[in-house]
C-alpha cells in the first residue's frame, strides 16, 4: 500500500472513531441510566480504534508496547474529557452531588498519572536506546 493510501486510509479510520465516540456519548445522554455505559464504551472504542490505527501506520504488523501505551493513553484522555463534560454540561442531576465532584477529582490525578507515566516512559526508553560512549 502507497505511502498516500496509507493516510487517507488512517485519516478515515480516526474521521470513524471519533463519529462512534460522538454517537455513543450522544445515545447515552438520551436516558442518564445510560450515560455509564456510554463513557466505558467511549473509552473502548477510543482504545481499540487507536491501536488499529496506529499499528496501521506502523511498519511492523506486530503490536509492541508503544502503540498499546499510546491507545490506552488516548483513551483515558478520551473517557476524562467525555466525563468532565457530562457531569458539567448537562443537567442530568448528578453533577451536583457530592460522589461526581470525588469521581472527578479522582479520575483528574488518574488522568495525570497515566500521562506522566506515558511521557516518562517514553524518556526511560528513549535514554536506555542511546548508544553508550566507550569507556563509561
Amino acid at each position: 500500500m502507497s505511502e498516500e493510501n496509507k493516510r487517507k486510509t488512517a485519516f478515515m479510520m480516526a474521521i470513524i472513531v471519533g463519529f462512534l465516540d460522538i454517537l455513543v456519548l450522544y445515545l447515552g445522554t438520551i436516558r442518564p441510566d445510560h450515560i455509564g455505559w456510554a463513557v466505558a464504551s467511549t473509552g473502548i472504542i477510543t482504545f481499540l480504534g487507536t491501536l488499529m490505527l496506529i499499528n496501521h501506520l506502523s511498519k511492523s504488523t506486530d503490536f509492541d508496547k508503544g502503540e498499546v501505551r499510546k491507545a490506552m493513553t488516548g483513551a483515558f484522555i478520551v473517557v476524562y474529557f467525555s466525563l468532565v463534560s457530562l457531569l458539567t454540561l448537562t443537567d442530568i442531576g448528578i453533577s451536583d452531588t457530592e460522589l461526581a465532584k470525588t469521581i472527578i477529582a479522582h479520575f483528574t490525578y488518574l488522568v495525570g498519572i497515566v500521562v506522566v507515566f506515558y511521557f516518562g516512559s517514553r524518556a526511560v526508553e528513549n535514554y536506555l536506546n542511546l548508544p553508550q560512549k566507550p569507556g563509561k
